[in-house]
């Protein structure tokens, strides 16, 4: 084998190993909105469910703590378990569409003398 050959074999291999993709910007464009698009449409829902996750915990948890601090001293392990099942209940309801949220906050106003504001 001639040094020419040798090098005409070594051009071969390495650009078999090498590969090259000819594109446009349009293409290259799409490409890269493609890949974005995706990465945020994952990470929005990673925060979503994050944001759900942290507004159910405290949803059960800051409502008990006061219950337990302030009205059921001595009696919260019988209450605590029903507490909590009619809160999963409502819960549950709402989900269902048996419940609507502005009766909730209307009766929040009322009872409760809460008003929640969107900003």
């Amino acid at each position: 084998m001639s040094r020419a050959e040798m090098r005409r074999l070594q051009r071969e291999q390495k650009k078999s190993e090498t590969v090259t993709y000819n594109l446009t910007k349009a293409q290259l464009d799409a490409m890269v909105n493609k890949k974005f698009r995706d990465e945020l449409s994952r990470v929005k829902k990673e925060a979503t469910e994050d944001a759900v996750r942290t507004a159910m915990t405290l949803m059960l948890t800051l409502p008990l703590e006061v219950l337990i601090d302030h009205y059921w001293q001595k009696s919260y392990a019988d209450r605590i378990p029903k507490f909590t099942a009619y809160v999963i209940d409502y819960y549950k309801k709402w989900e269902s569409g048996e419940l609507d949220m502005d009766k909730l906050q209307a009766d929040l106003w009322e009872r409760g003398r809460v008003k929640i504001v969107e900003e």
